[in-house]
Formats: structure tokens, sequence, C-alpha cells
């Protein structure tokens, strides 16, 4: 009788796996997410000028909010949606932070020191595309806080934008470093200026 029984479970089992196999879930078609990398150009050593040097300690650089990895676009409605495909390649806070560094470090006029100086924090406010009128463009805003060594903090916002063309990534990379590098000079500029 148990051998009976043997040839029994076997093709029960045989035919189990069969039908498991043919059962199988077939895996969703996803779209892998893309990277995107903002184009920062060193730009050339800028020759030393009769100007006083500015020390600056830089001591940080930050986001505000949601700004994050994601592209954002923002809609005439004023709402934000992220794109499912493209992604910045790191947070766009840190590229904020290497475009000032290059630019204290290639402008004679600002000195870039670890000790205590008038301290530099920046916040990105604003990193999204905007749409209007058929025309994307890559929208910023930096806060730029500027504390002196009088204990008095100085704050300015500075606001760009430069217009990306085609489909993404279209010319995005180069949009977003020219954007940084122009929000760095021109913060910069303004925080020395009102010292």
């Amino acid at each position: 009788m148990i051998q009976a029984v043997r040839p029994g479970v076997a093709i029960i089992i045989a035919i189990a796996s069969v039908g498991g196999a043919g059962c199988a879930l077939r895996r969703p078609s996803t779209v892998s997410a893309r990277m995107i990398e903002p184009q920062l150009v060193e730009p050339p050593k800028k020759e030393d000028s009769a100007a006083s040097t500015t020390t600056i300690r830089l001591l940080d650089t930050q986001a505000r909010g949601h700004i994050g990895r994601r592209v954002l676009h923002q809609q005439p409605n004023g709402e934000l949606t992220e794109d499912p495909v493209w992604r910045w390649s790191s947070a766009p806070d840190r590229y904020l932070d290497t475009a000032l560094r290059l630019e204290l470090g290639s402008n004679p006029v600002y000195r870039l020191v670890d000790a205590a100086a008038p301290a530099l924090a920046a916040t990105l406010l604003v990193w999204d595309l905007e749409s209007a009128g058929g025309e994307t463009r890559l929208v910023a805003a930096v806060e730029f806080q500027f504390t002196g060594t009088d204990r008095v903090v100085h704050t300015q916002v500075v606001r760009g934008s430069e217009p990306v063309s085609g489909e993404l990534p279209g010319n995005l990379a180069a949009a977003a470093g020219k954007l940084l590098r122009r929000l760095s000079t021109e913060g910069l500029a303004r925080m020395v200026g009102e010292r």
C-alpha cells in the first residue's frame, strides 16, 4: 500500500511544480532612474587687484525643505511634482557648496579660512524647473547669511534662473552649473559690498 502512494505523490508534486512555474508573476516594467550632475566649470584665476582681501569662513551650506535629489517641476498652479525618471546625482546644496568654494578659491578678493573670521552660511531656498509660456527654466534662490566679527548678521537672498532647452535632460546640467556659479558670485559680491 505504501509503495502505491509514493508514485501518486510524485505525480502530484510534478504537476504542482509545472503549474507553479506557469503561474509566475511577471516583473513590472519600470523606467530606471537617470542621473544629472551640474557642469561646474572651474573659473580661471582672477588677477590680484589693489582691492583688499576679505577673509571668510564658510560655515554651512544646506537646503531648506523638500529640496533633495529628485528633479522638481513647478506647475503653473504652483504645485511641485517630482520627475519620474531624472534625479540629481547628489543633493543640490552639495553643488552650491562646491560652487561657493570654487568662487572663493578663484577670486583674490576672498580668502577662505578655517579660523575665527566673519562667517558665511548659504541656504538653497528654491531649486526647481518652472514652465511658463512654453519655456522651461531652472529657478533657484539662495539665502546668504554673513556674520561679522561683531556678531551682526546680514542676510541677502539672491534669485536667478536659466533656460533649459528641449526634453530632459536637454542642457539641464550646463544650465545648473551656470546658475549655481552666478548665484555664488552675486551672493558673495553682495555680502562683501554690504560690509
